[in-house]
């Protein structure tokens, strides 16, 4: 697939990356800050362009008239609506892509019309759910949802002294015999181990697995202590994912915000109903002193800056605060935050928003994509097609299917019902499978197994 990705900062940067790892992709990246580009380049075997990407000329230059696919994540929304303009209406480009993160935009029912774009990604939309799941579950490192919901895989660590730590995983099974779930992946010091019945947990180890919403919080307490619910929560930046997840938390919750724009202090004050703002420095030690940070269940450092959500949850964390999360978009930063637990999660926005287009680039009927383990693995949600005479999976059981090397099935929801996956569960057309791919190469196996043919 020919690919034309517009803007090459963080999120633009991350999906080449990502892209450009299977062999079929060929990539281009049109950006017009040169130094962003040559740093790409030097590490990708792509195509680079330096211009603006809203431009005819520069589009023509990138070989736009035999693209595929355009992904227009430039840092203005007017360039990346104009030129899927100019894709669609010039360049007659099959499908556009285009990050959008004006309000003004997507509330717009005239807007959605006009606009030639195919699927609309808003990152904040997309961290602001994947945190407010977070929240709804302590306890969990990360929460990505399945099938409107129905199916959730869920990631934490292992910790000893808890009931499974140090027992094979059928163990689980005596412990919660009425209870649906199924471990899909481990990870132990950086490496993906098989996941069988006989394999034994151990302490830090990085559990991945899958159920249904209402049993997160049982199994959890098969890995690791008891984590109460959440009532006090600080939230570092009042931006748009500052203040919707207020929004979403503020009638359950005891919400502070700390933003350092004073107009954006009165701006948010206004639209927020039960929560307290509070303008300052969120790296403040008195002030976080002040507003009780040791009472507090939950830090949320959502600003703009890397260093920032960084120290500010190492200092939450030291003065007292239960649990950290950190917002941090590099990768230097990332392992300054998890080393020695100075903060407990990370949450990379790229790879949330990366995982958001995923979803409408893999072939076919895929209906969602969660990247995992900074792109090195892979969680997708596909439908079968095809009769027994026209699949390689319908109609056979689990065990009888030929799955590439490390990719293991963990449900399938089969209209309202969700079913853990057995090696005697048979496929059936239509039904919605869960799989989890530790080695993303494997991906197209993947689709063209499930894909059916006529």
């Amino acid at each position: 697939m020919k690919i034309l990705i517009l803007g090459a900062g963080q999120v633009g940067a991350s999906l080449a990356k990502y892209l450009n790892k299977d062999d079929e992709n060929e990539i281009t990246v049109i950006d017009k800050d040169v130094a962003n580009l040559s740093d790409l380049a030097r590490h990708l075997d792509i195509k680079t362009v330096c211009g603006y990407a809203s431009y005819p000329n520069i589009l023509e230059e990138a070989g736009i008239r035999t693209t595929d696919l355009v992904i227009a994540v430039t840092k203005s929304d007017e360039r990346n609506i104009l030129a899927c303009q100019i894709a669609d209406t010039i360049f007659k480009v099959g499908k556009k892509i285009a990050r959008i993160r004006t309000s003004e935009y997507l509330n717009q029912a005239e807007f959605k019309a006009i606009a030639p774009i195919d699927f609309v990604i808003t990152p904040e939309e997309l961290v602001t759910n994947f945190i407010k799941r977070m929240v709804e579950e302590p306890g969990a490192e990360q929460v990505y949802e399945f099938e409107n919901g129905l199916v959730q895989l869920v990631e934490t660590k292992a910790y000893a002294g808890t009931p499974i730590v140090g027992h094979p995983i059928k163990d689980l099974h005596a412990h919660l015999p009425k209870t649906k779930m199924r471990i899909v992946s481990i990870y132990r010091n950086g490496q993906a181990i098989p996941a069988y019945g006989d394999t034994v947990i151990k302490d830090g180890d990085r559990v991945y697995f899958v159920t249904k919403k209402e049993s997160i919080s049982k199994i959890l307490r098969e890995f690791r202590r008891v984590d109460t619910p959440y009532k006090n929560i600080m939230i570092a930046g009042g931006g748009l994912i500052g203040l919707n997840l207020a929004r979403y938390l503020e009638q359950d919750h005891n919400i502070h915000i700390i933003e350092l724009g004073k107009e954006r202090v009165v701006e948010i004050a206004d639209k927020l109903e039960n929560t307290i703002v509070l303008r300052g420095n969120a790296s403040d030690e008195d002030l976080l002193k002040e507003e009780g940070i040791e009472q507090t269940d939950l830090f949320l450092a959502l600003t703009d800056s890397d260093e920032i959500n960084v120290l500010s949850s190492i200092l939450a964390k030291r003065l007292g605060a239960h649990k950290t999360i950190a917002l941090v978009k590099r990768n230097i930063y990332e392992d300054l935050a998890t080393q020695n637990d100075y903060v407990d999660i990370v949450i990379s926005p790229d790879q949330i928003t990366t995982s958001g287009i995923l979803s409408h680039i893999r072939k076919g009927d895929t209906m969602r994509v969660h990247s995992l383990r900074n792109g090195k693995a892979e969680a997708i949600e596909v439908i079968v097609h095809g009769d027994k005479d026209h699949s390689d999976v319908v109609g056979k059981s689990i065990e009888q299917i030929n799955l590439p090397e490390g990719v293991v099935i963990g449900s399938i929801v089969r209209g309202d019902e969700v079913i853990m996956a057995s090696r005697i569960l048979v496929i059936e057309e239509f039904d919605h499978v869960v799989l989890v791919l530790s080695d993303v190469s494997k991906i197209h196996q993947v689709e063209e197994l499930f894909e059916g043919y006529f």
